[in-house]
């Protein structure tokens, strides 16, 4: 348990965190069967639950959503209908899969995640805003403030007030604000597919929008 504390709050990519729990499936799967190693003492349900949440989490944060659902068929079935973690996953996952946008922020920030499962959350929070700001930004010609806000996770009510802040979230991404037609003007954002983080820009408007998250 705690060697996946450890991993799972690490600074390490996302595709090496994929790669370390990637190596530990099979364990789990002696584990849930009660013929782990001596070490995790036969059938444990917190280690399991940590383990599956965690990779699921990292399925996520890599962009492999197909992949995550596919996980959920092989985790055990009493464990993933009983334990809560998994179940905020699978609400999760939903929400993800169907496109729903303000759903995926209220899952992430509301639910009861155990402290362990912390650090993940925040960082599929990021990667999801980041990656549904570069999507808004190729999509759209011109935005409504508050619809904007609401792909962004963003307070929709200061939004709706045409507050200075949450423009500058968007000016900062090279957007421009019309103060006549009270329109977004978005400025595509083009990121290299293996490296989504590849913006010093988006880093820095993605900490302006943390900061007005919530």
């Amino acid at each position: 348990m705690e060697q996946l504390a450890g991993l799972v709050s690490s600074n390490a990519l996302p595709s090496q965190l994929f790669e370390a729990l990637s190596q530990y499936e099979q364990e789990a799967c002696l584990i849930s069967a009660g013929s782990g190693s001596p070490e995790t003492s036969g059938n444990d349900p917190t280690l399991l639950s940590a383990f599956y949440s965690s990779f699921f989490l990292v399925h996520l944060l890599t962009d492999q959503v197909p992949e995550a659902r596919a996980l959920t068929k092989r985790i055990p079935a009493a464990l993933l209908h009983q334990d809560s973690s998994l179940q905020n996953c699978l609400t999760l996952l939903r929400a993800v899969w169907q496109t729903q946008v303000g759903q995926v922020y209220q899952i992430l920030r509301q639910c009861p995640w155990p402290e362990a499962l912390q650090p993940l959350v925040r960082r599929y929070e990021s990667f999801y805003q980041n990656k549904t700001l570069i999507s808004v930004s190729t999509s759209y010609e011109a935005i409504r403030l508050s619809t904007a806000a609401k792909y962004l996770g963003l307070v929709e009510q200061a939004a709706e007030q045409e507050d200075p802040n949450v423009i500058a979230n968007f000016t900062k991404c090279g957007w421009t604000w019309d103060p006549a037609t009270k329109l977004l003007h978005p400025k595509a954002i083009v990121v290299s597919p293996t490296d989504h983080q590849s913006s010093d820009g988006i880093r820095e408007a993605m900490k302006m929008l943390g900061k007005s998250g919530s």
